[in-house]
């Protein structure tokens, strides 16, 4: 009887924990991405890549490649910035279930940001994210 209830004060233990280490957010946040310590500098362009909350697609959590190359994860609540060259830059998440990705191509301009959110929509089925650039006052909204 003791070591049943010693067993159910672990395992609660580990499910809290569990629990708590599962909705920490990672990247930096919003007011990062806002600080003076996130300077842009001049020779680059900035992309701002964020998902916001949501229960739809929680457990999905794609990667998002930039022309190829990993830069991060598709986590909900998240934000997160990649300073680049600027020109042509193609953002790319493959789906998570079926094979396939879904891509865009977007133009990054010297010294400015441009915002990219990724979401789940009705493609999520097939565990595809939808991607899309949004301007400042939506992504500061969202």
């Amino acid at each position: 009887m003791k070591t049943s209830r010693s067993l159910m004060s672990v395992l609660l233990a580990v499910i809290s924990i569990m629990t708590i280490t599962g909705c920490e957010t990672f990247g930096p946040k919003y007011a990062t991405v806002r600080n003076d310590t996130a300077v842009l500098p001049e020779e680059k362009g900035r992309i701002v890549f964020y998902r916001p909350s949501s229960h739809y697609g929680y457990g999905m959590r794609p990667d998002i490649l930039l022309n190829g190359k990993k830069v991060g994860t598709s986590r909900p609540g998240t934000i997160f910035f990649v300073d680049v060259d600027p020109g042509k830059w193609q953002v790319t998440v493959p789906a998570v279930l079926y094979p396939g990705k879904t891509s865009i191509d977007i133009s990054i301009p010297q010294h400015e940001t441009v915002y990219v959110k990724t979401s789940f929509g009705p493609s999520a089925f097939a565990g595809r994210t939808d991607i899309e650039v949004v301007n400042s006052e939506k992504a500061m909204t969202e």
